[in-house]
């Protein structure tokens, strides 16, 4: 499951690395919405002093002065009143790629079209033709007209042209023809610019393109073009990235555009990315309100004068409508409004070239960082991780928008750590619910449910897959006499003997703590201090001793009243080193400890037999006795695998009857025996043998040590002896 938990890490890591990278258009849409959200959350702040106006033809107008479009001579009114009260400049937000059917020199033409009567003569009123009055209000002024961009029309014919710093960009916005003007109205313009905007696939503008391609010819925008006549300068600049002697990928790339002294940065199709204040009042004026005006109006006159005056109109049968991140509609004038005070005022929107590399990188970190948590199986540092890589992308970008006007998309970044660190804490959750359940399912029968929790809690620490070097106490507890009792028995009573007598004795061990390794046959084999480490390892195992033997005592007494026979036993207790842990193949493993001292605790539980006690005890266990029990020692035995000889004993309850009495003739004839003092062992144990002691058959216990007296007393043991014995019994 760690395995699959970090292969599903990098595989996500690599996924989002290559879609942040190159981003299918719904996640292009999905940052453009997260860039909208910065602009709600600090949109730019409008300057009133900035020097920028809108004339609105709006519905109130078009009620007063008729449908649209009007003639000819209103806009050259229009136009004429506009410079009379101070406008630095003026562009057109319309087309006028028409003759004014109104004028008057067209009226008579009107009359007759689809008539077959002969119009009258009409009388030369003096009047001159509309197009040629708004051409003779333009003349000489700085008025910039509009043109867009068609599939069919004239070639286009900037008044401006562009120097650009390298090749021209094949992203920027391209159409084959435009469609322009009158040409006597071109030719009395100071400027030509165009009012094709683009839109984004949702339909929110959020980019403009400022200069355009048409048909080969580079073509500025109204804003910019508005810009170059107001300041009087010759032409465009056009920056792209071979400036610096580099091209990015092969491609070039538009990177910024100069008009005058004023420089703005563009993206790499030549669009500019307005950063809106939204709709402002103060900025716009109602047309009415100019044309009904009587000479110099002081009021309009502050509004206008120095200004670039945009006419535009919000009516919406004119179809000028757009919607931007702050308005859901706004005349589209507006937008070039916007950008030339942003232009001005050197406030820009910037989204760099290395921008999208510093979120790549920041994905990769994100995803790798998570999936290595989610492989330690770190869930908390994990989501704090998560937290500082989503909520820093955030707030990151937050901030770099409204200090820098940096456009950092988090996106990304906030997707990435929700699609590694949840599926990962997910697999780490199954994962362990899943070894819990295994826990619960190998060690219910074996363990107290107390160390199940405990076990539970860290798995990996308890159960040592790897194995551990560990001090442990071992018990090894075997039924006595098994096979003479079980001889001729039927295969289901044998069943049910061993059964009850091993589940009785299994249960008292795992109430007292101990770890049930594996059961053998006829004997079962416990250990403490082991997979939960406990100090007292030693004490409890010799304290589970008694429950172990009322626990047999329970058991015999059922299987006598089911008519079966008793069964005695056997126990060896003994403390040491061992390796504990997982062993066995890699599809069957089993929680279990091997060591010297492992080994030893079977022998001497083999020793048993010799010695006629119920449990023989090592040197280390003996070491824990606790005051209620007492020690008795039995002898001194050389194994093999130890250096050195080693002290058995036979562990009693204090307070039994004769326990007290054992232990101090057992001590006297073993003082002697040791001293070679064959007379005095040999009365010694004598006494011994006399002994009614529990758990102990002090009569072969006693024999055992006058049959090797008599043989010392023939063949006398060699001078470096110490009193030890040979353990030749083994399981």
């Amino acid at each position: 499951m760690r395995r699959l938990t970090f292969a599903l890490g990098l595989i996500v890591t690599l996924v989002m690395v290559l879609l942040t990278a190159f981003p299918p258009p719904i996640l292009d849409r999905a940052r453009d919405a997260v860039f909208d959200g910065y602009q709600r959350t600090e949109p730019r702040v409008y300057d009133p002093d900035a020097p920028v106006h809108i004339i609105d033809i709006d519905e109130a107008a078009l009620d007063a002065y008729g449908q649209w479009p009007w003639p000819r001579s209103y806009l050259a009114e229009l136009t004429d009143r506009l410079f009379d009260h101070g406008a630095a400049a003026v562009g057109f937000d319309v087309l006028f790629p028409e003759p004014d059917r109104t004028s008057p020199d067209l009226i008579a033409d009107s009359w007759v079209r689809f008539s077959d009567q002969v119009p009258p003569a009409l009388p030369d009123l003096g009047l001159e033709p509309h197009d040629a009055r708004f051409a003779a209000s333009m003349q000489g002024r700085a008025v910039v007209l509009a043109m867009a961009g068609g599939l069919e029309g004239a070639p286009a014919e900037p008044l401006a042209g562009f120097a650009v710093t390298g090749e021209v960009p094949n992203t920027l916005t391209r159409y084959p023809a435009a469609i322009g003007n009158l040409p006597e109205l071109t030719s009395a313009a100071s400027g030509l610019g165009t009012i094709s905007l683009g839109r984004n696939a949702d339909g929110i503008t959020r980019t403009v393109p400022m200069v355009s391609d048409f048909g080969g010819v580079l073509v500025p925008s109204l804003s910019a073009e508005l810009l170059r006549v107001a300041q009087g300068a010759g032409g465009h600049v056009l920056k792209t990235s071979q400036a610096s002697g580099e091209v990015s990928g092969g491609t070039v790339a538009a990177t910024a555009m100069q008009t005058g002294v004023l420089s703005f940065p563009l993206e790499a199709d030549g669009r500019f990315r307005i950063y809106f204040a939204g709709y402002q009042p103060d900025r716009v004026t109602p047309v009415a309100d100019l044309l009904e005006a009587e000479g110099i109006d002081p009021d309009l006159q502050a509004r206008l004068s120095g200004r670039i005056v945009l006419v535009g109109s919000s009516a919406q049968g004119l179809f000028d409508i757009r919607t931007t991140p702050l308005d859901g509609q706004i005349a589209g004038v507006t937008l070039h409004a916007e950008i030339i005070e942003q232009v001005i005022a050197q406030e820009f929107l910037t989204r760099p070239d290395w921008m999208r590399g510093l979120e790549i990188l920041i994905v990769a970190l994100a995803g790798l960082i998570l999936t290595i948590f989610n492989r330690l199986e770190r869930p908390v540092i994990g989501l704090a991780a998560a937290l500082s890589f989503g909520g820093g992308s955030v707030a990151g970008g937050l901030l770099a928008f409204m200090q820098w006007g940096l456009l950092f998309n988090p996106l990304m970044a906030v997707l990435t750590t929700v699609l590694v660190y949840l599926p990962g804490t997910t697999l780490g959750y199954l994962a362990k619910e899943r070894a819990r359940r295994s826990i619960r399912e190998r060690f219910a029968r074996f363990l107290p449910p107390p160390l199940i929790a405990e076990i539970e809690k860290n798995p990996a620490a308890a159960l040592t897959p790897e194995g551990a070097e560990r001090d442990l106490t071992v018990i090894f507890v075997d039924m006595r006499g098994f096979s003479t009792v079980t001889e001729g028995m039927p295969p289901d009573r044998v069943v049910t003997l061993v059964n009850t007598f091993l589940s009785s004795v299994a249960e008292a061990l795992v109430d007292h703590g101990a770890t049930i390794d594996k059961f053998m046959g006829d004997a079962v084999m416990a250990f403490w201090n082991a997979p939960i480490m406990r100090d007292d390892h030693a004490a409890a195992a010799l304290g589970a001793l008694t429950a172990v033997n009322e626990a047999a005592e329970q058991a015999n007494f059922y299987l006598t009243s089911q008519n079966l026979p008793r069964i005695n036993l056997g126990v060896g207790v003994n403390t040491g080193p061992a390796s504990v842990g997982l062993m066995g193949s890699r599809d069957r493993l089993s929680y279990t400890c091997i060591g010297d001292s492992v080994t030893l605790a079977a022998r001497l539980e083999g020793l048993t037999r010799i010695y006629g006690t119920r449990n023989c005890v090592g040197p280390a266990t003996v070491a824990a006795c606790p005051d209620h029990l007492i020690a008795v020692g039995l002898d001194l035995i050389a194994v093999k695998g130890f250096a050195n000889a080693v002290e058995v004993s036979t562990v009693l309850p204090r307070m039994s009857d004769g326990a007290q009495e054992f232990a101090s003739a057992m001590e006297e004839a073993r003082a002697a025996y040791v001293a070679r003092d064959w007379a005095g062992a040999e009365a010694g144990f004598g006494r011994v043998a006399r002994l009614n002691a529990p758990f102990c058959n002090t009569a072969l216990l006693a024999q055992l040590y006058l049959d090797r007296i008599s043989d010392y007393r023939k063949t006398p043991p060699p001078e470096d002896w110490a009193g030890a014995f040979v353990a030749t019994s083994k399981r």
